[in-house]
This record gives structure tokens, sequence and C-alpha cells, in this order.
């Protein structure tokens, strides 16, 4: 049975993507496909990965700099669907795997010819989602309800998301697949040390918290920045990741003494590392409901690293940290953050203790392969008549 996933990303680089397609191919019944676009500078081609072959194409389009950026962004499109639609068409899918909403008309178009299915993976709350302008959220929407009623299954990455479609769209076989890493059974060596403390010489009585991720507005950078600039806060922050806003950082730790940079590390190192520090950041800054309404990534590699975390008080981070005990919240204002800080400092450190098992990449991977046998047994039974 031939599946074919498709995405606008490039997905020997999307982790999400390559988590599913392994826990598919441990189901060990069908054929993967899967048809993503390359980054810039990277080569094109078809890669085994996960058991999946996965062709990575490069939009010409995209390298169009001298045509004005709404027309080269509407030619890259074009581009994308029609050599999409070439690349995917020999391989006659049963079931097509969208990953957010560019490639969805495709995939439905794709199920229509070929008697298919569609899963539709929204990775975020696709029509409100940070830096997205008015126009592409209203586009983004427009295309999601054309295409909703041919959709046959929802995967999604919050509870608050995906009650958010079924109230305005309609309830289809769904399935909630939180962005979680695969753990291993042993850390490293420097998991288990003091790293950034010995890094960066700070003294081991002094608390390090851990930011994680892009560089980039809308993760509260500028807060923070403030934060560990105040004289009230005897913790120190280290950043790591990249992003535009790196000069920023760098020039606040040129002047403050609290405040480090550290270069991204590849996604299988990011556990190891983050256990070197005292508490986890996770303050997303309350842009768009997508932000309002996520359950990030970071927040799992800080809970499965056994880090306590300092969350944005939005109602799925909330109810998590509730539930499993893994920090403390705060409002996303300078002073609310400064304050948790200091009452953080003057109280025991803490590691996550609670059974995170149902949390875990393992219960992730379960969930999708269960919703892959539920809409695609009823096929099989007709193709055996």
């Amino acid at each position: 049975m031939n599946i074919l996933h498709l995405t606008h990303t490039d997905i020997r680089v999307d982790s999400r993507i390559l988590k599913e397609l392994s826990a598919l191919q441990t189901d060990g019944r069908y054929q993967l496909h899967a048809i993503g676009v390359a980054e810039h500078g990277t080569l094109t081609g078809l890669n085994d990965l996960h058991g999946a072959k996965v062709v990575s194409i490069r939009l010409w389009c995209r390298s169009a700099r001298w045509l004005p950026a709404p027309v080269r962004h509407v030619l890259a499109l074009m581009e994308m669907l029609s050599r999409f639609l070439l690349a995917a068409w020999p391989i006659r899918p049963s079931l097509i795997h969208c990953h957010d909403t560019p490639l969805l008309p495709m995939g439905v178009l794709l199920a229509w010819v070929f008697g298919g299915k569609v899963i539709y993976d929204a990775h975020e709350l696709e029509s409100d989602k940070n830096g997205q302008s008015g126009l592409m959220s209203a586009a983004t929407r427009l295309v999601e309800k054309a295409c909703w009623a041919r959709v046959d299954g929802f995967i999604t990455v919050s509870n608050s998301i995906l009650r958010w479609y079924e109230q305005h769209f309609s309830v289809k076989a769904s399935a909630l697949v939180l962005n979680s890493p695969i753990i291993s059974v042993s850390y490293s060596s420097v998991g288990d040390s003091r790293y950034f403390h010995e890094l960066y010489k700070i003294p081991n009585e002094s608390l390090v918290f851990v930011y994680l991720g892009l560089f980039v507005p809308g993760r509260g950078i500028e807060k923070l920045l403030q934060v560990f600039s105040d004289s009230r806060v005897t913790a120190h922050v280290v950043f790591v990741g990249r992003g535009p806003q790196r000069a920023l950082i760098e020039q606040y730790a040129s002047i403050h003494s609290k405040v480090h940079v550290h270069d991204a590390v590849a996604h299988g190192q990011v556990v190891e590392l983050v256990r070197s520090a005292d508490y986890g950041l996770c303050l997303v800054e309350n842009v768009s409901l997508s932000d309002y309404y996520s359950l990030p990534n970071k927040l799992f590699e800080y809970a499965f690293a056994g880090v306590s975390v300092l969350a944005s008080n939005f109602p799925d981070m909330s109810l998590l940290i509730d539930q499993y005990g893994l920090g403390a919240i705060a409002e996303n204002e300078v002073d609310s953050i400064a304050q948790a800080v200091v009452s953080l400092q003057s109280a025991e450190r803490q590691r996550v203790q609670a059974d995170l098992t149902a949390l875990g990449w393992g219960a992730q991977a379960e969930t999708l392969r269960a919703l892959y046998r539920s809409m695609l047994t009823p096929t099989e039974k007709q193709q055996a008549v």
C-alpha cells in the first residue's frame, strides 16, 4: 500500500515528519514515499530515510529575486504544485498525508484521482500564526475550508488547536500527536555534568536558565534580556539556537555577565545538553492563536531532560505543567517573569519526577499508527473482496 507524505519543507531536516515516517516504518505494512522542498544551498534528489523514498525538489522561482515578492511567491506556489503533481503521479497513493496547508489541495486532487484518503497534519493553527499577514491568514482558512470535506483524518499538536478545528469546520477522525522528542535510555557525560556552569564559569550556587529555539520575534527574547539584566536576578541565562536576534543577544552578553549565547546543536543532542541547566524557558508571546494554543517542542525537551520549566500562562502549557508537575508559569510581562525567577532562586533546585510515558514519542507513534490502521483497514478489506 503506497503512502505519500507531502510538505513544503525540507523533509531531511524536519524532525516531526522524520519521526512520523519512522513510526510508520515499524508497522511494516506500507510503501512510504515523501516529497518536499529542498532548502536553499542543499542537494536535490532521492534519499531513503526511515524506509521512505524521499524526493527533495528545488523551486527555481524562489531564486528570482528580481521579481516582486508577491509575484515570486505565487509563481513558486504554482511551480511547487505542478512539479509535485508530476513526482506524485507515478506513486498512485492509497493515502496522502499532507503536512500543513500549502499542499492540501494537491493531496485532495490526488485522493480524488486515485480513490485514496487524505490526512491533514496541521503542525500549528495554520490560519493564525505569528508573522502571517491578514491576507495569507484569510487565504489559508479559505483553502482549509474548501478542502475540509475531502479530508478523512486530522492530526495536530495540542488539544486547543484540535477543538478549534472541530468548532470552526467539523469533527473528523483525529489524533493528537505531540511534539515529543525521541529519548535514548542513556545520556552523555555532557548531560550529567555542570556543563554550562563550567563553560561560562558560572558560580555553582547560581541557577542557570536555558532558552532553546530560534532567536526570532515573538519568543520573548527582549523581555528575557531585560529580566536577566535586573540587579535582583542572580541567575544566569543561556540562549541556545540561531536566528536574526542573535546580534541583540550578543550585545547584551557583552555588557551583562549573566547573559550567554550557545550555538545550536543537532536534534539528537538537545535533551542531553539541556540537562546541564536548572530551568528551561518556554515564554512564548501571545502574538497569535497558534502561539496561545501551542505546546512547543522545547517544553517536552525540557521535561524529558528532567529540567523544570518556566512557561507562559497559556491554556495547554499551564494544564500540562500542572498535571505533571513540570515547573512554574508566569505572565508575559517583564516584572512577572523577574518575580518568578527571583522566587525560583530562593527555592531548592528541582527536577521533573513525573512518569512522562504518556507524553513520550513512543505513545505518539502508536497514536499515529492507530489512526492509519483505522483509516486503511476498510480499504484493505475492499481490496481483498
